[in-house]
């Protein structure tokens, strides 16, 4: 089972490069961005080393079985603050990835109807696909998606107008003090471990700390990539005017004699696929614990049935109101907000399973 969890720190890797990392760090560009990536992966590596071997003393529990000791308004209230948490993370994904489609895609598609027909997907699959089921299109998603990853990656490296002094001239801001929001978009990519506090359920082997030496090299890659491509294509100065980093930087670049010659075409396949798999997630986690609370592991068939639709139709009447009410800019700002919430949310998380384990060890 170690491959899925490596599958969702790379999802959550992957989905924060194409939408909310790249945008924070190259508008702080100049005021602590790269200070920021160094220190934003010390603290993800020690909340990720902290936190792996503190699930592992729960093997097939997930957090609202962990809780079932501790006072009922205890876990009422750690599990209804986190179902937000991760309820947000999955709507602004996909408030972002329909923002994405009508930018790109087609301008004139209207979002409304858009995010209804994405929703009865994402609603569906949620109601009948169980969490190993999940882990399994998952796995399936990013192996068709590798080479499509190293497609992009090949033609932005050995892009002609690839400029190297606009990168030097970014790292010259190295010594700059990092804002919040710049450290808690890094720390971020580190996130998808957190994952676990519901799909550790069906983990049946402790996760190897072999494998979590790996993720901090990874995540270097990723940061410096997604941060200094989109720097050396459009220059220091001019970086700073893209919305949309990344996509806008794939739609510079192309496959002279390859069957699909414009690379945002890959980009955008990618993307999709992606950003489904990361709202998938992170709703199924927000799913799990809104019905742990409402106590429908030992109730009837019909009574489970009525929870989960009840709970995703909330999710989606929720994200269909947010559709109306935001734009291009304040859903960023929603995004900057959550994303310096959720830093210290995590941090509570991850220091409180490890006096649980510590506890248990005990």
């Amino acid at each position: 089972m170690n491959r899925y969890f490596f599958y969702l720190i790379a999802t959550n890797m992957l989905v924060n490069v194409i939408v909310w990392v790249p945008k924070i760090l190259l508008r702080e560009r100049f005021d602590g961005a790269v200070m920021a990536i160094l220190v934003g992966i010390l603290i993800g590596t020690i909340l990720l080393f902290l936190f792996v071997p503190a699930i592992n003393k729960f093997p097939n529990l997930g957090i609202p079985e962990i809780l079932e000791e501790t006072p009922g308004l205890f876990r009422f209230s750690f599990l209804t603050l986190f179902s937000i948490m991760w309820f947000l993370a999955g709507v602004i994904t996909l408030l972002s990835f329909v923002d994405h489609l009508v930018e790109f895609v087609n301008p004139e598609m209207p979002s409304l109807l858009l995010i209804i027909l994405y929703l009865i997907l994402v609603i569906l699959a949620l109601r009948y696909l169980k969490a190993s089921k999940l882990l399994y299109a998952l796995e399936i998603l990013l192996v068709l998606n590798v080479p499509l990853i190293f497609v992009i990656m090949y033609q932005a490296y050995t892009n002609e107008y690839l400029t190297i002094d606009s990168m030097l001239e970014v790292g010259t801001h190295f010594f700059e003090m990092p804002s919040w929001s710049a450290i808690s978009s890094v720390t971020y990519i580190f996130s998808g471990y957190a994952n676990l506090v519901i799909f550790n359920r069906v983990f049946n082997k402790k996760i190897s700390m072999k494998l979590l030496a790996v993720i901090p090299f990874i995540a270097i890659g990723n940061l410096f990539t997604s941060i200094f491509i989109p720097i050396g294509i459009w220059g220091a100065d001019g970086v700073g005017e893209l919305a949309y980093p990344w996509t806008s930087t794939a739609d510079t670049l192309s496959i002279e004699y390859g069957p699909v010659e414009r690379v945002i075409t890959i980009f955008i396949l990618l993307y999709v696929s992606i950003t489904t798999m990361s709202i998938l997630i992170h709703w199924h986690v927000a799913l799990e614990m809104v019905k742990s609370m409402a106590n429908v592991k030992k109730a009837g068939k019909i009574k489970r049935a009525v929870t989960d639709w009840g709970v995703l139709l909330i999710f989606g009447i929720i994200s269909v109101l947010l559709e109306m009410m935001t734009t291009n800019k304040s859903i960023a700002v929603l995004s900057e907000i959550w994303l310096d919430i959720r830093f210290p949310f995590e941090v509570v998380l991850v220091i409180f399973m490890f006096f649980l384990a510590r506890r248990k060890k005990a």
